[in-house]
């Protein structure tokens, strides 16, 4: 027997037909086609992404100059966090597409994959928080590196800003780490300007016309100081008195400077003041002490220094 003989010249068997290239090829060949246009597609709607993010910081610099360096960290910052959510938002519509086209029900898929996203959000809720927090705080240019912050019971210089935390350098040198969905309000030392604010305490009795001319001839002596020229905004100017107490008259001298230099100036103005309160003889509260004493006592302390 030939071995032609054993080859079928019939047409092919209905349930081998599908296997055959000519009846899958085309199918498969069309979907690839397909995936390949959507993953072109978020790949070149991620470049226009990136490309607005670029024109839309080169804008922001270009309105707002003066706060260039600052600007431009709290730009970039946010910057990465809408490049990442966008390249993730195209990249998996992508996918999901490319499986529908497969003929895969993404319906389910999608309600899965929210049921997941729930359950993840609930086990990391606060880590969630942190970051919706961070982005806001850094939308709203609430603080920058290097300002002069107080958070609640923590104070200090801000000396890293992340979506999640914000390390908080102490004036004794420890470093607190905050995250930043703990943060609650903030309160700037560093913005626009600041108040140097030193008060003096003199006797009741003082002559205050005199303890106000020792007060201004401080703050004009320290106002002229070159080495801190350009700190000042406006001269400091004495408000009077502020607080009276049995023994003590308190007197404000205050001056408005640049932020964040209120701590230099506060210091320099103590000095002057000190010294100009002295050289005019301005008598000073003295420190008063009652001490009570019963009959007993005080009969008992009689005959003790009798008997010595």
């Amino acid at each position: 027997m030939s071995l032609l003989a054993l080859i079928p010249v019939g047409p092919p068997d209905p349930d081998w037909a599908i296997w055959a290239p000519q009846t899958w090829a085309p199918w498969l060949s069309m979907r690839i086609f397909q995936a390949l246009l959507f993953f072109l597609g978020a790949f070149l709607l991620d470049g226009a992404w990136r490309t607005i993010l670029r024109r839309i910081k080169k804008e922001a610099l270009k309105r707002q100059p003066v706060h260039g360096a600052d600007l431009e960290t709290r730009l970039d910052t946010l910057g990465v966090m809408a490049r990442r959510i966008g390249s993730i938002v195209l990249y998996v519509s992508a996918f999901l597409m490319t499986l529908a086209a497969f003929g895969v029900q993404v319906g389910p898929l999608v309600a899965g994959l929210g049921i997941v996203g729930v359950a993840v959000g609930f086990g990391a809720q606060y880590l969630v928080r942190d970051f919706i927090n961070g982005f806001f705080m850094v939308a709203e240019d609430q603080f920058r590196v290097g300002d002069s912050v107080k958070f609640g019971e923590f104070s200090g210089t801000v000396e890293a800003v992340t979506l999640r935390t914000t390390s908080l350098r102490a004036a004794n040198g420890e470093l607190h780490t905050l995250p930043n969905g703990e943060i609650r309000a903030v309160t700037n030392q560093s913005r626009q300007w600041s108040r140097a604010v030193v008060d003096a305490s003199v006797a009741r009795t003082a002559d205050l016309e005199k303890v106000f001319e020792a007060l201004r001839t401080a703050g004009r002596s320290v106002y002229g100081d070159p080495a801190l020229a350009g700190i000042f905004l406006e001269e400091p100017q004495v408000l009077g008195a502020t607080e009276l107490s049995d023994t003590a008259v308190k007197v404000r001298l205050w001056a408005k400077v640049q932020p964040g230099r209120q701590w230099e100036v506060e210091r320099a103005l103590r000095l002057a003041t000190t010294a100009e309160l002295n050289a005019k003889g301005v008598e000073l509260p003295a420190a008063q002490r009652v001490v009570g004493l019963d009959s007993e006592s005080l009969a008992a302390l009689i005959n003790r220094r009798e008997t010595l």
